[in-house]
């Protein structure tokens, strides 16, 4: 497992941001059609209410205008979209997986790929932004990514024994502009997501996780 210490997690992250391409900046452009993404499986769960995860839509309206087709949903739809991913999965769809949260939506994700990890369905990237509860990520996920403040509400998560992938545990409990209401909104988060994700479903850059899942195509 590759687990990322939270001082040099940060520099990575700050670094990272500098590399992300340039079409997920502020434009809104679609790629060219030589440019569209893989085929990806994206889903991001809202929190409570859903009145403060805002970011969720944001992320998924910039996802869309990439050429993604994400689905948006309530932290308690969490059993339906596992659901929908396991029959989507034993009819043969061999899309990339991509699972984002806030909040409880956090919550949701986790839980989400646990119950994929009963059916051995792989989870590529695992999204979550101020988990609430301590929970442990099973080890069906390659990448995990954890953005947390230490404000009452978000925390660090662990991963289950024999985990294979990369681990990280982002601690932005330094940055005064960030919130748990507010965090999934930041746009150098949201960048970071969307270059994990153009990795992860662009053949001239892909990552481990990608070309595993290709090989079951």
């Amino acid at each position: 497992m590759i687990v990322l210490r939270p001082l040099f997690a940060v520099i990575m992250l700050c670094g990272l941001l500098l590399a992300v391409p340039a079409q997920y900046g502020h434009s809104q452009t679609a790629p060219s059609a030589s440019g569209m993404p893989q085929d990806a499986e994206i889903y991001l769960l809202r929190g409570l209410f859903g009145i403060y995860s805002l970011g969720m839509d944001s992320l998924a309206e910039k996802l869309k205008a990439q050429g993604y087709s994400p689905t948006v949903t309530m932290w308690d739809s969490a059993q339906t979209v596992a659901d929908r991913i396991i029959a989507n999965h034993r009819r043969g769809d061999t899309a990339h997986l991509v699972l984002i949260g806030h909040s409880l939506g956090s919550n949701a994700v986790i839980q989400i790929a646990d119950k994929l990890k009963a059916e051995n369905i792989p989870v590529d990237l695992l999204v979550t932004f101020d988990v609430t509860e301590n929970l442990v990520v099973p080890n069906n996920v390659a990448r995990f990514i954890n953005f947390y403040q230490q404000n009452g509400f978000g925390r660090a998560v662990t991963a289950e024994a024999g985990f294979q992938g990369e681990f990280s545990n982002l601690n932005l409990s330094a940055d005064t502009n960030l919130s748990h209401t507010n965090i999934d909104e930041a746009p150098q988060l949201q960048a970071f997501v969307m270059n994990r994700i153009y990795e992860l479903t662009h053949t001239h850059v892909r990552t481990v996780a990608a070309k595993r899942k290709s090989k079951r195509s």
